[in-house]
């Protein structure tokens, strides 16, 4: 049996983070050494909270769950809840939490990359990066256990964001967090808005998830309700396509890149410059998806949790 895949969720739950959260719960191949939280679909408060309810409802109260940033390393931020409701969810109500927070986020990575081999942790991005880059800027040398990053962010177009003309959410809340993640030099996978459209959800495939009579199902489905009624056409599935990529990286198709973030403060912040068939190999972008493939495989593990 090949080894589990040890990852770290950076998160900011949010209804398409609580999926993905779901996703690795219910992925016997990846090992969930911890979660870190951060401001960006919500607060910092909802965020930690939500997490410590998505994985007590997934059976897995024991991952430790960790506090960050809960501001942008420069200037502010404006939350979506008219995407993901007031408390994140939908307007969800979840179990309570059955389990604590178990401290900072930036000491727990410090420690757990600190203390982990070279290349053995694969970080997994799904929010604004502020906790990594707060880490990496106080111990730059924890880069060296970092085996490859894992990203929901970006946009192929760059003029096609979808916070600003020029930007998607997560890179726009911290673009200068993300451009010190990406200097660290560690193989990344990056999944854009483009990957993420491709791979949108209706409400046909919504009943078809009502239809599985599981918990973390029955919670996803009512939080993808509100995710839905809040799109004009069906739903995007951003965070998920980064646990996706690690389960089935067939699925997509990852094409070598260079890249720059715009990390300034003018119009342009967060835009991601994407150069295909440059670089030397080590960053990646998702281009396209087997669509219904990857709909079946969220489906099949969402049934099975």
């Amino acid at each position: 049996m090949a080894a589990k895949r040890s990852i770290v969720v950076d998160t900011d739950p949010g209804i398409d983070d609580a999926l993905a959260i779901f996703l690795a719960c219910a992925s016997p191949e990846l090992d969930i050494r911890a979660i870190t939280t951060v401001a960006g679909n919500v607060g910092i408060n909802r965020t930690t909270r939500n997490a410590l309810q998505l994985i007590g409802l997934a059976g897995r109260s024991g991952i430790p769950v960790h506090r960050g940033a809960d501001r942008p390393l420069r200037g502010t931020w404006t939350t979506i809840e008219d995407i993901h409701g007031q408390n994140g969810l939908g307007g969800v109500t979840l179990p309570g939490a059955t389990g604590a927070e178990s401290g900072p986020a930036v000491d727990a990575l410090i420690a757990l990359l600190g203390s982990a081999g070279p290349d053995s942790i694969t970080m997994v991005l799904i929010g604004p990066q502020t906790n990594l880059a707060l880490a990496l800027r106080r111990k730059p040398e924890i880069a060296r256990a970092i085996g490859e990053i894992v990203v929901m962010g970006g946009s192929l177009d760059p003029a096609g964001g979808n916070t600003t003309r020029f930007a998607e959410f997560n890179i726009h809340v911290d673009p200068l967090a993300a451009e010190i993640v990406l200097k660290a030099g560690r193989p990344m996978i990056w999944a854009p808005l483009e990957v993420a459209r491709q791979a949108s959800i209706d409400p046909l495939w919504l009943d078809l998830l009502r239809a599985v009579d599981r918990p973390c199902a029955a919670a996803a489905a009512d939080m993808l309700d509100f995710y839905i009624r809040s799109f004009s056409r069906g739903a995007a599935l951003y965070d998920p396509l980064t646990i996706l990529a690690l389960l089935a990286p067939e699925l997509f198709d990852l094409r070598a890149v260079a890249l720059e973030i715009d990390a300034s403060e003018t119009e342009t912040a967060g835009q991601t410059r994407f150069r295909p068939g440059a670089g030397d190999g080590r960053i990646r972008v998702a281009a396209s998806c087997k669509a219904d493939r990857v709909r079946t495989l969220l489906l099949d593990r969402l049934a099975a949790l």
